[in-house]
């Protein structure tokens, strides 16, 4: 095995490196450099490349393994159309978020004009279409494909649904000039999840477009190829961190909470147990889960998370005027390279975090609804976390942050006045201080014991 592995991320907003000691199981250098992947990738590469060469040494640095993930351009904008609302919409949101997918626009039931004509207004740039059981539903899926077909959209467009109308839906779009690819029902029978091929799928389609972007494509030959997108490592690094490599024990149930500008990104890594006392109804959720919150960031999208909030509301937890408070934020949006400058614009960052994290969680658990049925009084929609007891936060906000304890919290519900969220009631929280998680996704290229290694020697815990 080499000694070093030099691990970068082509984000859209920094570039960054780790510099793992393969021997060791740990990071001896890491670093971030403002992102230049819309003009020449090879200016923040070498400054990355130069941070190594300092931390090892040339000769080591020559020898060294490099692999990379990116999540340059925000990552690949996606629609998903399924056939049920709480079946293969659901399913699919799942797909294409445990495929490092971001979700700007999704649909359930037959397609309208008007959504086609969102669609086609959309920065979407791959459509998941789903639905039907296998032998079940034909008639709204193949709408869909012709609705599709007769759009102005010209998008990849990946069929992950009833197989027996698989060819049919291909031969109406590729009639059409519309490039499509046939992927596995991801819901072939009831209870059944099956979503590798179509996360594959979806993959392909992202690192086609990464590599072939201005910026990125000029360093394939410094870093062969760029690997796999950045969420589908930290979900990969999760997976690991929860479930353990062949000689080494997981930290079992967790969550992850990434926070960022512009987004708020929750992953979980537990079976979905029913709530005692709960049917399990909808999809068959995945052990592990991704949910993007598009709305939820610290800069760009802080404005929705104030709405989301209230103005009000959180101006009184502050002690600050209302106006005072939307003024700051709007400083959020206009400027995203914005830094707290005094005491209350840290505290109102602090409230923005927590804000993010309290509101992206909720979003990503599942819930208890009361019915009145002789053979049942409560369901269980999406995932149960109650039995959650590891929280880690990832990302600048947090890492960086004077309090992350204080926003993670935010992923707790209170059992009194939240009875029916299924979050969890207490845990123990940890934080990426190195920000390693991206970086053990593509060590498990290489060995998964040095990457849980690396990860179990980075994580910080939270007093």
């Amino acid at each position: 095995m080499n000694q070093h592995a030099i691990l970068i991320d082509f984000g859209s907003t920094f570039t960054k490196v780790a510099v793992a000691d393969l021997a060791a199981g740990r990071m001896v250098a890491t670093g971030r450099f403002p992102s230049t992947v819309r003009t020449d990738a090879r200016i923040g590469l070498g400054q990355c490349f130069g941070l190594a060469k300092e931390a090892i040494g040339a000769d080591a640095f020559e020898k060294a393994v490099k692999l990379s993930s990116s999540s340059a351009a925000g990552g690949l904008r996606m629609a998903v159309i399924g056939l049920t609302e709480r079946l293969s919409y659901v399913a699919g949101r799942n797909t294409a978020f445990g495929a490092g997918g971001k979700i700007i626009a999704s649909y359930s039931g037959a397609l309208t004009p008007e959504q086609i004509h969102e669609l086609e207004l959309s920065q979407a740039e791959i459509i998941l279409l789903c639905g039907g059981y296998e032998r079940g539903n034909r008639s709204i899926v193949m709408h869909n494909a012709e609705m599709l077909a007769n759009s102005h959209i010209f998008i990849p467009v990946i069929y992950a649904g009833n197989s027996s109308i698989a060819r049919q839906v291909r031969t109406a779009l590729v009639s059409r000039e519309k490039k499509c690819l046939l992927a596995d029902n991801i819901i072939p029978d009831v209870g059944v999840l099956n979503t590798a091929s179509a996360e594959e799928a979806i993959r392909d389609q992202f690192m086609n477009r990464i590599v072939n972007m201005k910026g990125i494509g000029c360093v394939r030959s410094e870093l062969g190829e760029v690997l796999m997108p950045t969420p589908a490592a930290v979900l990969a690094a999760g997976t690991l961190l929860s479930e353990g490599s062949a000689t080494q024990k997981g930290l079992g149930k967790l969550m992850m909470v990434d926070v960022g500008g512009a987004t708020t990104d929750v992953y979980s890594f537990n079976e979905n147990k029913p709530y005692p006392g709960a049917r399990l109804m909808g999809v068959s959720e995945p052990y592990a889960k991704r949910t993007v919150e598009g709305d939820m960031g610290m800069r760009e999208s802080s404005i929705c998370l104030l709405r989301e909030i209230g103005c009000e509301k959180m101006a009184a937890g502050l002690g600050i005027a209302p106006e005072a408070l939307a003024a700051s934020i709007q400083k959020r949006v206009d400027t995203t390279s914005f830094l707290a400058d005094s005491d209350t614009e840290q505290r109102i960052e602090e409230a923005i975090a927590q804000g993010a994290v309290r509101v992206s969680a909720r979003r990503h658990a599942g819930h208890i609804e009361h019915v009145h049925s002789a053979n049942c009084t409560a369901l269980q929609l999406g995932k149960n976390l109650t039995e959650v007891h590891t929280v880690i936060g990832t990302g600048g906000p947090l890492i960086n942050s004077t309090n992350p304890r204080a926003a993670l919290e935010g992923v707790l519900a209170d059992p009194v006045k939240e009875p029916d969220i299924l979050l969890p009631r207490q845990a123990d929280f940890y934080l990426d201080a190195d920000y390693v998680l991206y970086a053990a996704g593509l060590l498990r290229h290489l060995d998964d014991d040095v990457a849980l290694t690396v990860m179990k020697n980075s994580l910080k815990k939270l007093p």
